[in-house]
């Protein structure tokens, strides 16, 4: 069962202390070894086939996947061997990997080589014709060689209340909330859940301003401010893609 926690007032209070000491909930971790760019693309050019490239770079359920289905018939394979050589290739844990731009350019090349040597020997061992076959390639070979980047993450404004705005439902993917607010009295802030008792995320004896770091279930809430001051505000903001 969820309980009610009250936000402790003297965080409120020490004006001295930065707000990341105050305020900062989350603790980074240790960063992981970076992955070799090198490695990574010679196990996906010999060993593609296996997984042996996506279990090196962490990522064990597409290792998995590409193992079982023989490097997606061969077009995840060709495909992997040119998203290790983009500029943001990185690992499972997000790490960059360890490459030179040169290095880079050369495997990108050498990739280009082993596609069109691949995509020649099955037009002649299939035998079969098909209209607009050189146009065709070279479609897909853009497409490889100029992926669409990877979604970025930004901050997103997930609720935001006023004096003089009603506070709408608040939707969190990650369940890691920023919460800013201001208040010139005394203020308690809640959020519902669909099914549970309400979670207080904020409780001030007095008007104040500032910042805090809540972690809760990831979900729909209701929020609810209850508060004497006559002018105050409230967002609440998460850290992922948007949409």
């Amino acid at each position: 069962m969820v309980r009610d926690m009250d936000i402790p007032f003297w965080l409120f209070q020490n004006g001295n202390v930065p707000l990341t000491e105050q305020y900062g909930l989350f603790i980074e971790r240790d960063l992981p070894p970076r992955r070799s760019l090198r490695t990574a693309w010679l196990l996906a050019l010999f060993l593609g086939f296996t997984g042996a490239d996506r279990f090196y770079l962490r990522r064990p359920a597409t290792g998995t996947l590409k193992l079982l289905t023989l490097g997606g018939a061969g077009i995840w394979w060709l495909i992997d061997l040119f998203r290790v050589t983009k500029e943001y290739a990185a690992d499972g844990a997000s790490m960059p990997l360890v490459g030179t731009n040169s290095l880079r350019r050369r495997l990108r090349l050498a990739s280009a080589v082993v596609v069109v040597t691949f995509v020649g020997m099955v037009i002649c061992f299939t035998a079969a014709p098909v209209a607009g076959t050189v146009t065709a390639t070279v479609t897909a070979l853009k497409a490889l060689l100029n992926p669409a980047p990877p979604p970025m993450k930004e901050w997103v404004t997930v609720a935001e209340a006023s004096a003089t705005k009603h506070p709408g439902p608040v939707v969190t993917v990650t369940g890691k909330l920023h919460v800013e607010y201001t208040f010139t009295g005394p203020a308690v802030v809640y959020l519902q859940p669909v099914k549970g008792p309400a979670l207080t995320i904020l409780s001030l004896v007095k008007g104040g301003a500032g910042a805090i770091g809540v972690t809760l279930p990831p979900g729909t809430y209701k929020l609810i401010v209850s508060t004497t001051g006559t002018l105050w505000h409230l967002t609440a903001e998460e850290y992922r893609v948007p949409g």
